[in-house]
């Protein structure tokens, strides 16, 4: 995000700012778009969110091996997943 937020002028925003411009939302979702062109509708994303931080191993979302505890992560951002599938 920083890297990001520096290439396109938002070098002195807040990250809030940032993770809700219509800029970054637009880049997002045209890197979804392409991805999307190599795999069927079912295995398509459709809808997504910006979380507001990465996930890490300290705070038990990630194991030693980067792999997303996914029980950890439903917990965590139960809001924003009932959110995405209420719309």
């Amino acid at each position: 995000l920083p890297d990001w937020a520096a290439m396109h002028g938002h070098v002195d925003g807040a990250a809030t700012d940032v993770l809700d411009s219509a800029e970054l939302k637009a880049a997002i979702q045209q890197a979804v778009d392409q991805a999307n062109e190599s795999v069927s509708r079912a295995e398509s994303i459709r809808t997504f969110a910006i979380l507001p931080r990465d996930l890490t191993i300290e705070s038990g979302e990630l194991t030693a091996t980067l792999k997303v505890r996914r029980a950890v992560v439903e917990k965590v951002y139960a809001d924003e997943i009932d959110r995405i599938y209420a719309g």
